[in-house]
């Protein structure tokens, strides 16, 4: 019994890494961060993960908006604005940003009329991690917001 349990719980390890390594990393028609963060003299900007503090991952989750526009602002400073695409829902993007240690607002708004504003601190000693998704259904669209110390796992 106790071998069964190893590999069931091997099995379901193995699954979910798969499943996280393929959320992402893309790059085809991935949107692109815009270019204000992408400049070195920002006070948010994009950075190589090791050096974010804040690590932000991106999804449309709507199969009702199969491709919708989302402008992601930190501090007033744009830092996505672009089309994401439902997929398969398994297409979060990426956007290792950089920024002073403190709070922080974020805001996000879709083409479909969904906002969304929440504030956030950031140690400056350690990253934080979040996620945005877009949800979409029957005309009605919402952002929601997850923020964690941890590093995040996606299914």
């Amino acid at each position: 019994m106790r071998t069964l349990h190893s590999a069931l719980r091997t099995g379901c390890v193995m699954a979910l890494l798969i499943a996280t390594a393929a959320c992402g990393d893309r790059t085809a028609d991935a949107p692109e961060p815009a270019p204000e963060v992408t400049s070195g003299d920002s006070a948010v900007r994009l950075v190589e993960e090791e050096d974010a503090d804040l690590v932000l991952w991106v999804s449309n989750q709507s199969f009702d908006d199969e491709t919708v526009t989302l402008v992601v602002e930190v501090d007033g400073v744009t830092v996505v604005d672009g089309d994401f695409a439902v997929e398969g829902q398994h297409n979060w993007i990426k956007f290792p940003l950089a920024m002073p240690a403190g709070e922080h607002e974020i805001t996000a708004e879709s083409d479909t009329g969904a906002t969304l504003t929440e504030t956030f601190r950031v140690p400056g000693d350690a990253p934080r991690y979040a996620v945005i998704d877009h949800w979409g259904e029957s005309g009605s669209a919402e952002l929601t917001w997850l923020f964690r110390r941890q590093e995040i796992a996606f299914a």
